[in-house]
């Protein structure tokens, strides 16, 4: 019988999705925090089920062939990077083996033979471009730090070795004008305080920063607005008398005075510069503002849009419908290499971003549209696209995946290929089995994953699915609204 906080000796053999040691004892199954395969463990009992336990470990008996020594001190209670102690090597092959279990346990699917390969980093660290920081009091002292998981306790860190390089430097200079400005710091608990959260941007292609803060101050007038100024100004200064590589091009406020886990509110004032930061993915040049999706690995984002062009094989004819299209990364990465493009998203302002990012790089045969995928889009696509002919659609939907109108409707638009780009495999494997029952025509026929975020358990995928007779000959359909059942 196992009680909580009894103490108890594990072996770890697995490890789950969310990054968990797995190890079985007496017919039960342990689920170990801060545990790696191979590890033998001393852990502490936290939580008791009927046939799962949890439990954390608090010293390591005997370490795993497969541990490292992470470059960080904090990394365990901070857990965002979960597998920073593990040889990262062995990450890509747990990466890889827990896509094909899902693929095959979920979406009952065989797929070893047309599983490509896994493309990791060389140096993975650093690469992270986008960090939300919460500022606290703790001691009486401004701290600032990532929450612990599933927590809203801060832990405070220096330098993040997945950040990129700068991040401290900022933060710390916001934690000095902070104090000297006697700017409060919000408290969850009350409810009172003004400062929340540092947003911050790079880009990696010209070292460019933005910095939006996050505060919870419903009146905002025109002298806050001169106040705040000032306070980014002494911001700005403070950075620029340090060692940072990167530089604040510009600086928003954020008014956020909601009691929920938002990080964002609607109202935003820009105190300094163009209100974006500027990137590129191999040619194609970005304006990026605090609120854009954008991936926060650009280096692993071109090989992700590399992966795309490779498996949709354009030959400069294609029509390519790119679904939840953002602001227009994959559309423009693609649009050189095929006819047109049509981007749909549902937030308008992505779409303007997609529209203006086309402008800057005179990008004239890509179109963006506002929309939700589903039988609406269809008369959307009927009304304000020239061509209604799509060779290859495109999805990158977010993590809970396509919901089932929205198979439906890419069904009905009836392409040759579909390119699925999925950051959660479980919701993938859901889906790729409903596309595969509801239209047998369509074969998987080649997947790869892609590690946008080293040291966790995320991973991209890429899926192709094409029809029998797309590599003999290609084949245009043409759907008009009389061919739907609406």
């Amino acid at each position: 019988m196992h009680n909580k906080n009894d103490r108890i000796n594990l072996s770890i053999y697995d490890i789950t999705n969310e990054g968990l040691g797995v190890a079985k004892l007496e017919g039960k199954v342990f689920f170990v925090k801060n545990a790696l395969p191979g590890d033998e463990v001393s852990a502490i009992i936290t939580k008791v089920n009927k046939n799962l336990i949890y439990a954390k470990a608090e010293t390591i008996i005997k370490y795993s062939e497969f541990r490292t020594v992470p470059p960080c001190d904090i990394h365990n209670s901070c857990g965002g990077c979960e597998l920073l102690a593990l040889d990262y090597k062995k990450q890509l092959e747990i990466k890889k083996q827990i896509v094909l279990n899902n693929l095959k346990n979920i979406g009952s699917l065989e797929l070893e033979g047309k599983y490509e390969k896994i493309i990791g980093m060389d140096n993975p660290y650093k690469f992270r471009n986008k960090l939300q920081v919460p500022y606290g009091v703790r001691n009486d002292e401004i701290i600032y730090g990532f929450y612990a998981r599933r927590t809203h306790y801060i832990i405070p860190f220096i330098n993040c070795p997945v950040c990129f390089d700068g991040s401290g430097v900022i933060l710390d200079a916001i934690k000095n004008v902070l104090d000297e400005f006697s700017i409060s710091i919000y408290n969850e608990e009350t409810k009172l305080g003004i400062f929340r959260e540092v947003f911050l941007r790079s880009s990696n292609d010209n070292k460019q920063v933005s910095i939006t803060y996050i505060v919870n101050d419903e009146k905002v007038n025109e002298d806050k607005i001169k106040y705040y100024k000032k306070f980014d100004e002494a911001v700005r200064d403070n950075i620029s008398k340090k060692e940072c590589i990167y530089k604040i091009v510009t600086s928003t406020l954020n008014i956020n005075t909601e009691d929920n886990n938002v990080l964002m509110g609607k109202t935003n004032i820009l105190l300094y510069g163009m209100g974006y930061i500027e990137d590129s993915i191999g040619s194609v040049n970005f304006r990026i503002s605090p609120q854009s999706f954008y991936q926060v690995n650009m280096l692993m984002t071109k090989e992700l849009y590399t992966k795309v062009l490779e498996y949709g094989n354009f030959d400069g004819s294609e029509t390519v419908l790119d679904l939840f299209c953002g602001i227009g990364t994959i559309s423009l990465y693609i649009a050189s290499k095929v006819k047109k493009v049509v981007g749909v998203e549902i937030v308008d302002s992505a779409i303007e971003n997609a529209k203006e990012n086309a402008q800057i790089n005179n990008i004239s045969n890509a179109e963006f549209i506002t929309g939700d995928v589903n039988e609406d889009l269809l008369i959307s696509l009927s009304e304000k696209i020239d061509s209604h002919k799509f060779d290859c659609i495109v999805v990158d939907p977010p993590r809970k995946g396509l919901s089932v109108s929205s198979i439906d409707t890419i069904l009905k638009i009836n392409p040759k290929k579909i390119i699925y780009v999925s950051c959660d495999s479980a919701t993938l494997s859901r889906d790729l089995k409903i596309i595969l029952e509801k239209n047998p025509n369509f074969n998987i026929s080649k997947l790869s994953n892609v590690d946008m975020f080293p040291h966790t358990m995320h991973i991209e995928t890429v899926v192709l699915l094409s029809k029998g007779e797309v590599d003999s000959k290609k084949i245009r359909v043409e759907f008009s609204l009389e061919d739907m059942d609406m």
